[in-house]
């Protein structure tokens, strides 16, 4: 959380205010640290950097004469009965879903699957992304749902444990989240395509100069750089 700590820093150096050089430190810190995730290229590098891994997915990248799944990995959702399902899940998880539907249909005799738990205990992130599928038209013949995964990892050992190993798996979720994800799916022996979507980096050409106006983009940008790397570290440890 890059905002949180620019904020700790400017704490402790009031708290150490009568230690002035230390103030002095831990201020000119926080100031280097807020210009670098807030009003700099760094978060553009990072998140371009991991989302750079894995290309847009190609129908024809699938194994010929196999049945393909297309899992839409969990991104979140709310449960308000006032509002239609697509308009429950965020922007995260509509996203993939509208990237796995639009891979269905390029893909005769796919199956799109939906996953992800509910942590209140009502409707589950799985039922809510195949509703919302439903609403846009898919038929729901051609949808499968899990709903225990929690996480990730949880999705992978889930969908081996359900679909087991033989069909092509295609995994759809954020650009920024796909190494990660393709590396925790590789550890539970399956051997998946990349289908990243929700890119935040999107080559155009502009002013360079842009990249060093603050914006809170960037903050949130560097959140979820933070946040996959800190994921691998912890991916890699609990191995």
């Amino acid at each position: 959380m890059p905002l949180p700590l620019f904020f700790l820093l400017v704490l402790a150096a009031v708290i150490t205010a009568r230690r002035k050089r230390l103030s002095r430190v831990l201020m000119l810190v926080a100031a280097v640290w807020l210009v670098t995730v807030s009003a700099s290229p760094v978060p553009v590098l990072l998140a371009g950097n991991l989302e750079g891994m894995y290309g847009i997915m190609q129908p024809e990248a699938v194994a010929q004469g196999k049945t393909v799944h297309l899992l839409v990995l969990g991104g979140g959702h709310t449960n308000n009965d006032k509002l239609p399902a697509n308009n429950q899940l965020s922007l995260a998880a509509l996203g993939r879903l509208a990237e796995g539907i639009r891979l269905q249909r390029q893909i005769p005799g796919s199956l799109l699957i939906t996953s992800g738990w509910s942590s209140s205990g009502r409707t589950t992130q799985a039922e809510m992304l195949a509703r919302t599928a439903i609403l846009l038209g898919m038929d729901a013949a051609l949808i499968r749902m899990q709903v225990k995964p929690q996480n990730t990892k949880m999705e992978a050992t889930e969908y081996k444990r359900a679909f087991g190993d033989t069909a092509q798996l295609v995994i759809v979720t954020s650009a920024i989240h796909m190494p990660r994800a393709m590396y925790l799916f590789r550890q539970a022996e399956l051997n998946p395509v990349a289908a990243p979507t929700n890119h935040i980096v999107k080559d155009e050409e502009k002013n360079p100069y842009l990249n060093w106006l603050p914006s809170a983009g960037k903050i949130s940008m560097m959140e979820s750089v933070i946040h996959e790397y800190m994921g691998m570290i912890y991916a890699r440890w609990m191995e």
